[in-house]
Parts: structure tokens; C-alpha cells; sequence
């Protein structure tokens, strides 16, 4: 064997190793970021059941003051541990700067919609504003939405596992291509 033999083996061992440890950190990086998308869909998720429980509490007049006490404990608890996921937002401008660590700076608008929440719900006359709370939870959601890119997070997953969730179709389109398949759930 030549010098340039040995060469074109060990480029090719080298060449094989890179791309062995691209597909490896590829890999965990996607395991990490599919993990932590878990989690934070777990505490939204919790975070959504509690907001709808409050709201239909709420248009009742919060018959059951106890249940009232223990959604809105959860939803401050829920808050408090979004303060990991979410943390406030440092501007440079020192604000809440003599506060505790984890409040330090401006709150963390996913947060806001939360907080404000928390203060519609608090109030005695809730139920009269179950609107204003409804939008705040569509803003929650979107914000949501946008943390986790929901569209981004499939193309990753098809890529990764091959795997499909969607049609792409909307319930118009399903309904025109296969209308008599849904005759039969009706």
C-alpha cells in the first residue's frame, strides 16, 4: 500500500466518524428539544384545564367557594413554576433589580396572560368578565404556539421517525372528498 492508500483510508474513517457523530448529536439534540417540548406542553396543559375550570366556575357565580380557592392556588402555583419555562426578561435597564433572582426584570409576557387571569378570576364579579379572560387565553395559547412551533416540530418529527400526523386537509375539503363517510358517524 501507498502513502496516499493509507491517506484515502483514514479519510474515509475519518469521514465516517463525522458522520456518525452528526447523526448521533442530531439525534440526542432532537431527543433534548422533544423532552423539553413535553414538559412545557405538560404545564400548558395544566395550566389550560385550569383556566377553563375557573372560566365555567366563573359563569356560575363560583357556587363552590372552596373549588374556587384550590383552581386559583393551581393556576398561582402554575405560574410560579412557569417562571422556569418562561423567565422574566432583562432589558438592561436594572428594573426589579432589588427583587429576588427569579423576579428580577420585566415578567415574561406568557406570563402576563396568567397573572391577569389570576386578577379577573380574583375578583368578586368574575363572570362579567369571562370575555376579557377568554382572550387572554387565546393570547396565552398563540404565544404557546409560537414557542413551540407546532408545524416546525412535525417536519423535525417526519424527518426523524417518517412519521405523518396530518392530511393537511381542512374539514371543508375532508367533508367534500368524503361526505359519505361522515354520513355515517352522523
Amino acid at each position: 500500500m501507498t502513502a496516499s492508500d493509507y491517506i484515502s483510508i483514514g479519510s474515509l474513517i475519518i469521514a465516517t466518524a463525522a458522520f456518525i457523530y452528526s447523526y448521533l448529536t442530531n439525534t440526542k439534540k432532537y431527543e433534548l428539544t422533544s423532552q423539553y417540548r413535553t414538559e412545557v406542553l405538560n404545564w400548558y396543559a395544566d395550566t389550560i384545564s385550569i383556566l377553563a375550570h375557573l372560566r365555567s366556575e366563573a359563569i356560575s357565580g363560583f357556587q363552590d367557594k372552596s373549588l374556587k380557592s384550590q383552581l386559583m392556588c393551581k393556576l398561582s402555583a402554575n405560574i410560579e413554576i412557569g417562571r422556569f419555562y418562561f423567565p422574566n426578561v432583562d432589558k438592561g435597564d436594572n428594573y426589579g433589580s432589588h427583587k429576588p433572582i427569579a423576579y428580577k426584570g420585566y415578567r415574561n409576557i406568557m406570563l402576563d396572560f396568567l397573572v391577569y387571569s389570576y386578577q379577573i378570576f380574583e375578583k368578586a364579579d368574575s363572570n362579567k368578565f369571562i370575555k376579557h379572560a377568554t382572550s387572554l387565553q387565546k393570547h396565552f395559547t398563540s404565544c404557546m404556539y409560537e414557542v413551540l412551533d407546532p408545524k416546525s416540530f412535525l417536519t423535525e418529527t417526519k424527518k426523524h421517525t417518517n412519521k405523518t400526523f396530518s392530511k393537511n386537509l381542512s374539514f371543508e375539503e375532508y367533508l367534500s372528498n368524503d361526505a359519505d363517510n361522515l354520513k355515517n358517524y352522523i
